[in-house]
């Protein structure tokens, strides 16, 4: 009976590892950021773990990575806005996970009061702390860009606004899924599809689960298109806000 027990013990603890082990592989894994994303993050500052572009005029961009994501896949879109002269910041998610960075961002928020306003970014589930963060403090944001994401939160009476852009071949975020959420949307708000766009295009990595679309475009003419339909949309608050 003793050599049984012991035996049962052993299968047990083998299990109970087997299954430490596999929780702490899910929690480190993520998609790696290209190189060229790489290159352009070592040019950004740091505050503490977070990455920034520190720009002249009073408009901060927050960028929400999407799921098991290198927050430094974002680094093209954050240069981008910093060419415009803005302040951009990618901020480090635990375990590259954005779906838990709500407060982390009103934390930046609270940190920068030299930012007259924000405008929320999120790609994927990133979509779902900035509609947390517009929720919370409408006040203090021109709006939110959702990319490859839905809604989450109801912001249906918030005079904020906001733009949603898909991509055409996007093969991980289902486009009617996203659809269920629309009447969650400012009524100042627009949906535009990139054609030739993928959902990992709107960052640069290349995700290992294989379900994506093929794109026809370039994910950094992804990230370009992208960046100049979030500036046009909020062109006139953006001028109206660095006015002041």
């Amino acid at each position: 009976m003793k050599k049984k027990g012991r035996k049962w013990m052993t299968v047990i603890c083998s299990v109970i590892g087997i299954f430490v082990l596999a929780i702490i592989g899910i929690l480190l894994y993520y998609n790696k950021a290209f190189a060229e994303a790489l290159d352009i993050t070592a040019e950004m500052d740091k505050e503490g773990d977070d990455y920034y572009f520190h720009g002249d005029s009073n408009i901060g961009f927050i960028i929400f990575s999407g799921a098991k994501t290198d927050d430094r896949a974002y680094a093209y879109l954050a240069k981008l806005l910093h060419d415009n002269g803005h302040t951009a910041v990618i901020p480090k998610q635990l375990f590259h996970m954005s779906l838990f960075g709500t407060n982390h961002g009103l934390e930046i928020m609270a940190s920068h009061p030299e930012i007259e306003k924000w405008i929320l970014i999120g790609h994927s589930l990133g979509g779902m702390p900035v509609s947390r963060i517009a929720a919370a403090k409408p006040d203090q944001l021109i709006g939110v860009a959702y990319l490859a994401t839905f809604v989450s939160v109801d912001l249906s009476d918030l005079d904020i606004s906001a733009i949603r852009i898909t991509a055409e071949n996007d093969g991980i975020m289902n486009n009617e899924y996203m659809e269920r959420y629309d009447d969650n949307l400012p009524e100042n708000s627009v949906s535009i599809m990139l054609e030739g766009a993928n959902h990992q295009g709107f960052a640069a990595y290349k995700s290992s689960s294989g379900r994506d679309g093929e794109a026809t475009i370039s994910w950094q003419e992804q990230n370009e298109r992208s960046i100049q339909l979030i500036l046009d949309f909020f062109d006139e608050q953006i001028r109206e806000t660095a006015s002041k």
